[in-house]
């Protein structure tokens, strides 16, 4: 047996449905999105370990920070989402890939309704949506001075689509983290739960609660003076 035909036979070979190659447009993946998604799969289940980023970076000819970068959009497009498992009693975060194969469910029970296959829609609300989710990445990174880690990532996911917080409030309470220099999610996560519980949905609403505390907190210094009455001079008296 040759070197390559050993090599052939010990690494042996990834399978992929067919279903999945004539429909990873209409899932919106891209080609690199597939690449990266075949690498990290492999013969594995719905759901893998963390993979090495590295090794990813070196097999598709891109950097770590794209390699994130694409996992980001996977985890937007909502087709792959961030798990945890036990494995040994300890928890250890992986992929889950089961949102792509719900989303491919859905793809085709459509076709099969329709006589002829769907075309892409070009949603501009839902382009806006992935914009903002990738410029929130983007400012965090840029503040935080590192990338994202997929569990950071879907924390601010679940802040949009769950949470419902507005893009400007999140970023008004990254403001707020710097400026007390701060710099992690739960901080941020406190900050928007005050909020909440304030009933302060908007940028604009929190700003004004700001203004109305200073503007109370100087009144009632003034009010509270407790010293000895201080004397008025005329200067002008002679």
């Amino acid at each position: 047996m040759d070197a390559l035909t050993q090599q052939l036979v010990s690494a042996g070979s990834t399978s992929i449905s067919n279903v999945v190659l004539q429909n990873f447009r209409q899932l919106g993946m891209t080609t690199d999105e597939l690449v990266l998604y075949l690498l990290v799969k492999q013969n594995n289940s719905t759901k893998v370990l963390m993979p090495d980023t590295k090794k990813l970076a070196e097999q598709m000819g891109l950097s770590e920070k794209q390699i994130f970068g694409l996992f980001h959009q996977l985890i937007a497009k909502k087709l792959m989402a961030i798990t945890s498992q036990a494995i040994n009693g300890k928890q250890v975060d992986g992929y889950d890939f089961t949102p792509l194969y719900t989303k491919l469910d859905m793809l085709i029970s459509n076709q099969e309704t329709q006589s002829n296959p769907p075309q892409p829609v070009k949603n501009k609300n839902v382009s806006v949506a992935r914009l903002t989710r990738q410029s929130l990445f983007s400012s965090l990174e840029k503040e935080f001075g590192r990338t994202l880690s997929p569990i950071e990532m879907e924390t601010v996911s679940q802040w949009l689509d769950l949470d419902h917080y507005s893009p400007e409030l999140i970023n008004l309470a990254l403001k707020e983290a710097v400026l007390n220099q701060v710099y992690n999610l739960k901080y941020m996560d406190r900050i928007l739960m005050n909020w909440e519980k304030k009933n302060l949905k908007t940028a604009a609403q929190v700003e004004n609660a700001k203004k109305n505390s200073t503007r109370s907190s100087k009144e009632n210094g003034l009010n509270n003076y407790n010293g000895p009455d201080i004397p008025l001079i005329n200067l002008t008296d002679q």
